[in-house]
């Protein structure tokens, strides 16, 4: 069983093979598909050829099915999922939406369970963002 990735609005599973599949928008307004590696620590992706991001650009996420934003307040800079992973064990996803950073975490409960990607910083209040909305 591969790890399965989750809207945490509307439950629906966004994750197609190996492609987490989501809406991108730029503050612009530009929109398109994006999609991101279902393996953890991958930072390839592939995006609509017409969406271009500036380098530290801030991007908006939304659930590609109930259009939900996927920002994780108050922090603006991580956007969340729900996943399950090979195991069957539930936990949360948080990643950045800054353009060019890498840094994923994997909360189980409100703890700090993975750090992924250069970028990745450990002086988060993960216990305030797990339950972010």
């Amino acid at each position: 069983m591969k790890n399965e990735y989750f809207c945490p609005a509307c439950s629906n599973l966004i994750n197609v093979g190996n492609n987490i599949v989501l809406t991108a928008q730029r503050f612009n307004g530009d929109s398109g598909i994006i999609f991101l590696d279902t393996k953890l620590g991958s930072y390839s992706k592939v995006k609509s050829s017409s969406l271009k991001f500036e380098n530290d650009e801030v991007v908006r996420i939304f659930c590609p099915i109930c259009k939900k934003d996927l920002l994780c307040m108050p922090d603006k800079n991580l956007a969340r999922l729900n996943m399950k992973d090979d195991s069957g064990e539930n936990l949360t996803v948080l990643f950045s939406v800054k353009y060019g950073e890498e840094s994923t975490y994997i909360l189980q409960d409100k703890t700090l369970k993975e750090k992924y990607g250069k970028n990745a910083n450990t002086s988060i209040n993960f216990e305030m963002l797990s339950g972010c909305k």
